[in-house]
């Protein structure tokens, strides 16, 4: 069998995921023996850039390591400058701004590339350590709720600009926290049941009375990004209900929050007789290299569907328009108890 070659190529090569992650991956993926990295300035000369191969053993992959308001530019960049053959799309969250603005996305990329194209990233998929809530056993019987908690010790680490256009509920619950919900729900990565999971999953309370959404930032956040009269949250805690039949109405509840006193990611699954079942979720290193080897494998269950963005946004859609004439920010010190400001 003639051996699959690949260029890879990182838009945003000079942003702190690529410096951070994606280089230090690629040197330890097999198969990929050109690495091409393009930044805003060379969008004018792709094609003296990267070489388009005729070899039909040869494949490229766009890695777009940019903010979603560049990915509508360089997905049509790509399609015109290469086409379509041999290509495949990764995509970085947030996947949009809000349930318009992913529609639009996802409607624009399907102009230029089919859907078994596009890889969107959400690197929690790709953890080992997540894949326990498969292949462990647990009861879903007599479950009396599920916690899911994301937090971190540190702050937004120097991160002002893209901290105050995304905040806790686009950075984490979006992304995240509703995949492990989902796959929860689903007992399965499979990318069609977390889907269906994510389809099956609602708000069922009134917002506007902060019955079941609240939000809060610590203190001395508006210092650091300069702006004093910052809304953006920085801790987001959320109560959702399932209506998938083996869990019809059990809590969901998703936390997260900055600078708190503990890092630690959970899934808890409480039971109705006072015991539980936690997974941890750890962090780990390798999990850009698992992103990489399943997109150049073409396999779809370790990234996000487009059915999946727009699920994820249409359930926190009402939150995000409730908060643009909302007041009801909690203010906590750094170092809080999670629990604390769930």
């Amino acid at each position: 069998m003639t051996q699959k070659k690949i260029t890879y190529i990182i838009f945003g090569a000079s942003g702190d995921l690529s410096k951070r992650y994606l280089m230090a991956a690629l040197k330890n993926i097999q198969h990929v023996d050109t690495v091409v990295p393009i930044s805003r300035k060379d969008y004018a000369n792709l094609k003296d850039l990267i070489l388009n191969d005729s070899d039909k053993n040869r494949e490229k992959i766009f890695h777009l390591a940019i903010p979603p308001a560049g990915v509508p530019e360089a997905v049509e960049l790509i399609s015109n400058n290469f086409g379509k053959e041999n290509i495949k799309i990764i995509l970085e969250k947030p996947f949009g701004n809000n349930l318009a603005s992913a529609k639009l996305l996802v409607e624009h990329v399907d102009k230029y590339f089919s859907e078994d194209q596009i890889y969107r990233v959400d690197h929690y998929l790709a953890k080992e350590s997540l894949r326990k809530i498969t292949t462990e056993e647990w009861s879903k019987e007599n479950i009396a709720s599920i916690e899911i908690i994301a937090s971190e010790k540190i702050g937004i680490e120097g991160r002002a600009h893209f901290y105050e256009q995304t905040g806790a509920l686009k950075d984490f619950v979006q992304s995240h926290m509703l995949e492990m919900a989902a796959i929860t729900l689903a007992g399965s990565f499979d990318i069609h049941l977390r889907e269906e999971m994510l389809k099956k999953i609602e708000i069922v309370c009134d917002i506007t009375k902060n019955e079941c959404v609240k939000r809060g930032q610590y203190e001395g956040y508006r210092e650091e990004v300069g702006n004093p009269d910052s809304m953006t949250e920085t801790s987001v805690s959320i109560n959702l209900v399932s209506h998938a039949p083996a869990l019809r109405g059990i809590p969901i509840n998703l936390s997260t929050g900055k600078a708190v006193d503990e890092k630690i990611t959970q899934i808890i699954i409480k039971y109705k007789d006072g015991g539980d079942k936690i997974f941890n979720i750890e962090h780990e290193q390798n999990a850009y290299e698992r992103v990489m080897n399943s997109a150049i494998a073409g396999e779809h269950d370790l990234f996000i569907s487009s059915g999946e963005i727009l699920e994820s946004w249409r359930i926190l859609d009402a939150i995000e328009h409730t908060w643009k004439t909302s007041a009801d920010l909690m203010m906590y010190k750094k170092g809080t108890q999670i629990r604390a400001i769930l």
